[in-house]
């Protein structure tokens, strides 16, 4: 597929996620892809079967997917058969603050200003978490291994 004007190649990355990629996230993928084009999937997924069919339509070289394990594990099967990469992104959580905790709000907030490229703040029902981009890893194979209980 060509890209721009100059006819660079253009890799599509498909980007799998409620939640907009951070800068740094960018970053990486460009210094590792060239000219990038980040296609947001950002709707309800029903299965990995659509996540593919739409990387496939898109001509998505890479998927990056927040989803569950289940979809995950279909997808790093399926996709390299495809010609296409699944990329996990290393995410640690930095700070979590309860929503009615001032001071740990105000203490998670100074800490997102440290590092805004890198960092993205995540609402749930009752609290605040503070994640921060680390890497992207090639996801090669889900494994769940299970004893009775």
């Amino acid at each position: 597929m060509q890209g721009s004007e100059t006819g660079s190649k253009e890799v599509r990355v498909l980007w799998v996620s409620r939640h907009e990629p951070v800068p740094a996230q960018l970053s990486v993928l460009r210094e590792k892809l060239g000219d990038v084009r980040v296609i947001k999937l950002q709707q309800a997924v029903p299965n990995a079967e659509f996540v593919l069919a739409r990387a496939k339509e898109v001509g998505a070289r890479y998927i990056v997917p927040v989803l569950p394990l289940s979809m995950i594990a279909h997808l790093a099967e399926q996709a390299p058969q495809h010609g296409i990469t699944v990329l996990f992104s290393r995410m640690r959580v930095v700070a979590e603050a309860q929503k009615d905790d001032r001071d740990a709000l105000k203490k998670l907030f100074e800490l997102y200003s440290e590092k805004p490229d890198a960092r993205t703040v995540v609402e749930y029902p009752d609290r605040l978490r503070l994640f921060e981009f680390e890497r992207f890893e090639k996801i090669i194979k889900v494994e769940v291994v299970t004893e009775p209980w």
